[in-house]
């Protein structure tokens, strides 16, 4: 992909300073924040922490695959964030290029934003190919992704991590950031 560092990459202390710097850079009082579940334990409290109604959908297993169904009985005018992990820990479960552009018709019709925890970008096993958010033109506008290069080099104490995102959003997450 093509990105401009200066206006569209911020450096963080980790990918969870990312993730809740994302959350309170676009997340406010009575907002609903959407959580694909299992979910990393920080995404909850951070968005409660910006004062969000969070819901949650479980993935399906055995695959661990999104239920659209249910996603888009959740979504609605009070959505303010989907957050997606993939490839998902801890099941391994990967959201595709097709994935991506069926949530982007979910969205649509709403307000909502996309946080994509992408920290795992490199561990994607059996023939599968890691598909970022930032791929899919219709979310690149309204997503926030991020990675990590403390798991990318197998060195989780380095607590260096980095988010990606349309420079009007980059210009809110700096807010926090700072």
């Amino acid at each position: 992909l093509a990105v401009d560092a200066e206006r569209e990459v911020t450096v963080t202390a980790g990918g969870t300073e990312a993730l809740f710097a994302a959350i309170h850079a676009v997340v406010r009082a009575g907002d609903e924040v959407v959580l694909l579940d299992p979910s990393y334990d920080s995404y909850g409290p951070a968005a409660e922490l910006a004062g969000a109604r969070v819901l949650r959908v479980p993935l399906v297993p055995p695959g661990f695959g999104i239920d659209f169904e249910r996603l888009a009985a959740v979504l609605g005018p009070r959505t303010r964030l989907l957050v997606v992990n993939t490839p998902h820990n801890p099941t391994g479960a990967v959201v595709s290029a097709a994935d991506w552009a069926r949530i982007a018709r979910l969205l649509e019709p709403t307000p909502a934003l996309v946080l994509s925890d992408e920290v795992y970008e490199c561990l994607v096993y059996d023939g599968q190919r890691h598909a970022s958010v930032l791929a899919c033109e219709r979310l690149r506008e309204r997503a926030f992704a991020v990675f990590s290069f403390g798991k990318v080099y197998h060195a989780t104490g380095w607590k260096v991590g980095y988010c990606l995102a349309a420079p009007a959003l980059t210009a809110e997450f700096r807010k926090v950031h700072q």
